[in-house]
């Protein structure tokens, strides 16, 4: 019993309403109808070099501005764990045959205004195996208390070096560019059946 009430309090739902809830898709049409795919990517990376080099981008970006990020990518972040079961967003294409897969992803390229740059093949065919693996580092809480701790940090006129280890910056920030990429896929291959 305990086990299965540590489970469920380690992935707890906080942000999402229960229409979000009973269809995280529409957290994703949210995310990127706040901004494009490379305004995220872009404001991600500022967001990380705040908290791990203490850049002065904090002061020119407005608080509010912020907490609406960290609020976008918390909710993503719960939308996606929903989401980590389905097959969501994937291509048919047979593994043995690379080439047409290559060809699609072309054709996809020149098909859409940006494609992600950060997804091996078998992520691109299949994005929904990213939200799958980005659970594995860490949970859902513990990406809401490092996010958190984010940004406190770039809210925070002091740079706090100790209070996050690179490891974890750097893998954090690796799995948010690679959930934003293929949830981006997933609403872009939606929005064309």
């Amino acid at each position: 019993m305990k086990n299965l009430t540590e489970n469920h309090t380690k992935n707890r739902i906080v942000y999402l309403d229960n229409d979000e809830i009973a269809d995280p898709c529409k957290v994703i049409n949210l995310f990127f109808d706040a901004c494009s795919l490379p305004e995220h990517l872009d404001t991600l990376r500022e967001w990380r070099d705040d908290v791990a080099f203490g850049t002065g981008h904090t002061r020119k970006r407005s608080p509010d501005n912020l907490l609406f990020d960290y609020e976008l990518t918390v909710r993503l972040v719960e939308a996606a764990w929903l989401l980590k079961g389905q097959k969501i967003g994937k291509l048919s294409i047979d593994k043995e045959s690379s080439k047409v897969a290559k060809w699609y992803i072309r054709a996809e390229k020149k098909k859409f205004g940006h494609y992600p740059r950060n997804l091996d093949c078998r992520e691109t065919l299949k994005p929904s195996l990213v939200l799958k693996n980005i659970f594995k580092p860490y949970n859902v809480t513990e990406y809401r208390k490092i996010l958190n701790k984010w940004l406190y940090d770039a809210l925070s006129m002091n740079f706090l070096e100790e209070s996050h280890s690179k490891y974890e910056v750097i893998t954090v920030y690796e799995q948010l560019v690679k959930l934003f990429e293929a949830t981006w896929l997933i609403k872009q291959r939606f929005k064309y059946r």
